[in-house]
């Protein structure tokens, strides 16, 4: 077993794995002493970072870290789990793509605690190493990033990173109200992301919650965070669908004969 799979094993049997968190601080579910009181929204891939059942070319290291990472919302372990990627982001054994999904995912198991300063700060380096984002794992990890960006700032009163978070997770697929909710839910001046004026009020969570159900019209211009370096493959736009509609049928009906008596 190489030397970093080895590594992040022992991690994982040090803080229980993937299970059920500890009931001590810190624990299942839990920020641990040192974190806010405040509303906690959850972070997860909405899209599948490592296939369940063929993980193709991916890295093993990878692998663990992407499995670990989408399973964070089934654990509740959002403690463990960004322990568990501290170490494998700040690992000399990691690779660069080993490290570049784990700063991601540690960044929205931070925002998961409410966490949010540290939250924000990590989004930020992880955005810096968004190039190293293995192929297979740069849409979902981007758009992961972005919401934890989007929640973060707009609970550090970060304007122009919330904004540029937004469009980013519109060109990146969509833009689930759930998302805005998140962030809005968090905001110190609501002023900070204008949605949270407009938002309407929580109903039934879209089953979809799938990026390309949501609309794709972008609220801001400028870069978006997590997509900069050279290096980074540019993901496959989904392409809209078209209209429910066909083409209308002519109208072949004129009308009642006229009367002949």
């Amino acid at each position: 077993m190489p030397a970093a799979v080895a590594a992040f094993a022992a991690a994982l049997a040090l803080t229980g794995g993937c299970g059920d968190g500890g009931s001590g601080a810190g624990g299942a579910g839990e920020a641990g002493p040192g974190a806010p009181l405040r509303a906690r929204p959850v972070i997860t891939p909405d899209e599948e970072l490592v296939p369940e059942e063929d993980s193709g070319d991916l890295p093993e290291a990878t692998v663990q870290v992407g499995l670990d990472c989408q399973r964070m919302g089934q654990s509740r372990d959002f403690a463990g789990t960004a322990e568990r990627m501290g170490r494998a982001a700040s690992s000399g054994d990691s690779s660069p793509e080993t490290k570049a999904i784990a700063k991601v995912c540690q960044a929205a198991a931070k925002a998961n605690q409410g966490l949010m300063g540290e939250a924000y700060h990590d989004a930020l380096q992880a955005e810096q190493q968004s190039s190293h984002l293995h192929p297979q794992m740069l849409r979902p990890g981007l758009r992961m990033l972005n919401h934890t960006l989007l929640v973060a700032a707009t609970a550090e009163g970060d304007r122009a990173t919330a904004l540029r978070a937004r469009a980013a997770l519109e060109r990146l697929g969509g833009l689930p109200p759930e998302f805005l909710r998140d962030a809005c839910s968090v905001a110190a001046d609501p002023a900070t992301l204008p949605d949270c004026a407009t938002l309407p009020p929580t109903g039934t969570r879209s089953s979809s919650s799938s990026p390309s159900s949501a609309p794709s019209s972008s609220s801001s211009n400028g870069p978006e965070p997590g997509t900069a370096g050279p290096s980074a493959p540019s993901p496959e736009e989904p392409v809209q669908p078209p209209g429910d509609g066909g083409p209308t049928q002519p109208d072949t009906d004129h009308g009642p004969a006229p009367d002949e008596s």
